[in-house]
């Protein structure tokens, strides 16, 4: 159908040849088919869409360019609702929809093709034609290559009146008129109005709203469809000036037409002058989200805001800071700098975000940040990292400044605290800030960050630190902190300053801080750096340093380096595992004249005192290496202290009251508080359908111990320990009694080497006590029955006489109760007060399996154990193996 112009010229010739002189004796039917016929279309009628299709679409442009799609689009148009239409074939012929009128017999040299859609007509909704369509083809028989085609739109209107931000900005919407050109010869199709860009073909706007100033429309092919996007300034509610960019109306095909969805600005820029108010900002569309940043001055005060607005689901997020210059005096030398504030709703507090921006060294961004125009992008993301979206969570909290110091603060404190509901986890952040002598040219920069999270309902704390951006003279100085505390399934105990043990692996999203750094020389011949680290876990206590220097360069001068990583053991008495070494070279020109190497590890000071290591010597061609390994004061094993009376201890933990807890029925609430006058301040009444639970912590129930804290226990023969257990139960075994679990330091209780120390869990949940449930009341149980009275008293006015305490009937009572509050209520209604279903457990218990090292596939023959204690004394019964064997979270098993 499609064919180049040269082409299309000696078709037409062609076709309309032997035609022409046997126009004028057709009848008008015969004209429409026979005409249709010679111009080469499909269909023997003719159609607006036909025609549009034969001389609109030539071979020339490549399927999905700009040109095709417009054409389509304006086909699919007319096969809706066809327009007024002519074809003119200058002293040929000319056909309207009414009639086929001869003009000639002779086809001339030169064939002009003038096709022109009349009025307006809607491409689709939101895009319109209101002036028509000309399409002229000039297709010359002397000089074939000369054809050109031509095509005009005028009168392309853009309507955005369905988005509520442009109603803002103009008031019923955005509504632009411009014009479509293009000419196709033999140098191509080139399309007029403008040169091409990032976003498509310029088109010339005509027409534009009141206060709309310095309007652009662009039109380019997206997605087998079109996109015309447009940019413009105007007021926002005639207190600030907006600039609006990429407001954009996508058509795209569906079922052989097409459809227009609006697409949102994707940034909208603000300028503010209104009396001592100056500033500016954006709002920016990224991922479906748009952010924003906002800087204001008011004399006095520096405003900056952040937000964060999410349409689906919907939450917004906003940071507001409002500093001042000079600061708000407070006395003692305290200034009051800036305040702020943080609202989100939908909104939640990732703690592992919060734990990442502080190790990154960006909680500024949080927290009043100094370069906030340059900085804007990087403040959105960090805001939308540490507090993503989350339906039905909100978080709120004020922030402060606080300065110290004479004729300037050179203390800054920032402070925040930020809660999150309904979660009910606070967030504390906080920055030091120490220059001396003056922030402006300081010899000590001191900033500290500190993030916490207290989250009450799991039981688990957490502090991050870092030293990011702190400085000595012309020298970084680093290094950070982490603090996690938990308790619950996974409870654990974790401090480190600068970072961990190299053979300890720290549980999964704990942030592992960065080593304590102080530079003691740097200057371009001499550079000393000391680094060092510190950690606490329930079964070890970590140390390390290391200590660097460079004379010279590293490939002409002498370098090396001193370490130590240790160890410390508490019981059963003080002992230490020592690694230290040290490296000393003398290189020229890259290459190492001498070396000398010395690794050792010493350990003791029980049952002896144990030095091994080995040390090198290198000397231009040739190395001398020996190994070496001494003992001395060999005093035997450490004597323990006496065995602790762990009897003795649960005896204590059983007399103790707070072991002891009365527990409410499933899903019940405590109405009321009850008091008995015969019942001690230390104890407790129990619901009558209630349960009673004894927990303890002194030791683990019914599993084998080898020691209890400090002190061994003695091991009772072929038996892997001691084993304490309580029996609770209600007289003559009646009721029914479930197992209860504590968490308790494995290192307390089972003999743990230093490497079992570091890779085994610090605590796991073993059995405590026992929840008692009561039997069922009986039908012969014993009833009490007791009178009801009723005592008179008289409020206000003179006082008559009382009638003493009087005694309703059992039968005047049972008529009342239906009509009292409590009979009335719709708990009493719906016969639910105590008795609802049991809640089924979300998340699946933690299991261990053993299996082979190697493949990680389980060994068969042993059953999952629900902790790695159990799995552990498995373990101990295997003899006989080929291959070793380990005990794994059943998670990490494979098929």
């Amino acid at each position: 159908m499609t064919a180049p112009l040269p082409q299309l010229a000696t078709e037409l010739r062609t076709g309309l040849g032997p035609l022409l002189p046997l126009l004028p004796g057709m009848s008008q039917t015969e004209r429409r088919e026979r005409l249709a016929q010679a111009l080469g279309l499909s269909s023997p009628t003719l159609t607006p869409d036909d025609l549009l299709t034969r001389l609109a679409l030539p071979d020339v442009a490549p399927q999905g360019d700009l040109w095709p799609v417009l054409v389509e689009v304006l086909r699919a148009a007319l096969r809706k609702a066809p327009p007024d239409w002519s074809l003119t074939i200058r002293n040929v012929v000319f056909a309207s929809p009414g009639e086929v009128k001869p003009l000639g017999t002779v086809v001339p040299d030169t064939i002009d093709v003038g096709f022109t859609l009349s009025g307006p007509f809607p491409l689709v909704p939101g895009l319109d034609v209101r002036d028509g369509v000309s399409l002229t083809l000039s297709l010359p028989a002397a000089q074939p290559d000369t054809a050109a085609l031509s095509f005009r739109a005028d009168g392309v209107e853009l309507a955005f009146t369905g988005q509520e931000l442009l109603k803002l900005l103009v008031p019923g919407g955005v509504v632009v008129k411009g014009s479509l050109g293009a000419r196709l010869d033999k140098d191509g199709l080139r399309l007029e109005g403008g040169g091409r860009g990032g976003k498509g073909v310029a088109l010339p706007v005509h027409r534009a709203p009141a206060g709309l100033r310095a309007p652009s429309l662009y039109v380019a092919a997206h997605d087998g469809g079109l996109r015309l996007t447009m940019s413009f300034r105007a007021s926002l509610l005639g207190v600030a000036d907006a600039a609006v960019d990429d407001a954009a109306l996508e058509v795209r095909p569906t079922g052989g037409g097409y459809t227009a969805t609006p697409v949102a600005p994707k940034g909208v820029g603000l300028t503010l002058a209104v009396g001592p108010a100056r500033g500016g900002g954006f709002l920016g569309e990224r991922d479906g989200e748009y952010r924003g940043a906002l800087s204001l001055s008011l004399g006095v005060v520096e405003v900056r805001a952040y937000g964060i607005l999410q349409p689906r689901p919907p939450s917004v997020l906003v940071a507001l800071s409002a500093e001042f210059t000079p600061p708000v005096e407070l006395g003692l030398a305290l200034t009051l700098n800036a305040v702020g504030g943080l609202l989100g709703i939908g909104r939640a507090l990732d703690r592992d975000g919060l734990a990442a921006v502080v190790q990154a060294g960006h909680l500024d961004d949080l927290l009043f940040p100094a370069d906030a125009a340059a900085a804007a992008p990087r403040i959105l993301a960090t805001l939308g990292a540490v507090f993503p979206a989350r339906p039905g969570n909100t978080v709120i909290g004020p922030m402060f400044r606080i300065g110290w110091g004479r004729p300037v603060s050179f203390v800054t404190a920032d402070v925040g605290v930020v809660l999150d509901l309904p979660a009910g986890v606070v967030a504390l952040l906080g920055r030091l800030r120490v220059a001396l002598p003056a922030p402006q040219a300081p010899v000590l920069d001191l900033r500290a960050s500190i993030a916490g999270v207290v989250d009450a309902p799991n039981g688990l704390v957490e502090v991050n630190a870092n030293l990011a951006g702190s400085r000595l003279l012309t020298s970084s100085v680093e290094g950070g902190l982490a603090l996690r505390v938990k308790t619950g399934q996974d409870a654990t105990f974790i401090l480190s300053a600068g970072g961990f043990h190299p053979r300890y692996t720290p549980p999964d999203g704990f942030p592992t801080p960065k080593r304590l750094t102080v530079p003691l020389a740097d200057s371009p011949l001499l550079k000393v750096v000391f680094s060092g680290y510190f950690a606490l876990t329930p079964g070890t206590v970590q140390a390390g340093a290391e200590l660097s220097a460079v004379i010279g360069s590293r490939s002409t001068g002498v370098s090396g380096r001193l370490f130590f990583d240790a160890l410390v053991r508490w019981e059963p008495s003080f002992g230490v595992v020592l690694d230290l070494g040290g490296a000393f070279a003398l290189r020229f020109a890259g290459e190492t004249l001498c070396s000398v190497g010395l690794r050792v590890r010493v350990e003791g000071p029980t049952p002896c005192w144990n030095i091994a290591g080995r040390a090198s010597v290198s000397f231009l061609f040739f190395d001398v290496s020996f190994p070496f390994d001494e003992r001395w004061n060999c005093t035997g094993e450490a004597k323990a202290p006496p065995p602790p009376d762990v009897c003795r201890a649960l005896e204590r933990a059983l007399d103790d009251p707070r072991s002891w807890e009365p527990v409410l029925p499933e899903g019940a609430r405590a109405m009321v508080s009850l008091r008995a006058d015969d019942v001690g301040a230390a104890d407790r009444l129990l619901h009558p359908l209630g349960r009673l639970r004894f927990s303890q912590r002194v030791v683990p129930l019914g599993t084998p111990v080898v020691r209890f804290g400090p002190g061994r226990l003695p091991k009772p023969p072929d038996q892997a320990g001691q084993v304490f257990d309580v029996a609770v139960s209600f007289p003559a075994g009646s009721g029914t009694v479930q197992p209860l679990t504590e968490d308790f330091a494995r290192a307390d209780f089972f003999d743990l080497t230093d490497d079992e120390k570091l890779t085994q869990p610090a605590f796991e949940r073993l059995r405590s006590g026992s929840e008692l449930t009561p039997p069922a009341t009986a039908v012969n149980a014993t009833r009490y029955t007791v009178p009801v009275e009723y005592e008179t008293k008289w409020l206000g006015g003179a006082t008559p006489t009382l009638r003493p305490s009087w005694p309703i009937t059992a039968a005047a009572l049972s008529a009342a109760l239906p009509h009292g509050a409590v009979g009335r209520s719709l708990v009493h209604r719906l016969r639910s007060r105590y008795a609802v279903p049991p809640r089924e457990p979300v998340l699946k218990a933690r299991e261990y399996a053993i299996a082979h090292i190697g493949t990680l596939k389980a060994e068969t023959e042993f059953l999952k154990k629900s902790t790695f204690t159990e799995a552990t004394a498995q373990l101990k019964t295997v003899t006989g193996r080929s291959g070793p064997l380990q005990v794994v979270p059943a998670h990490e098993v494979r098929p």
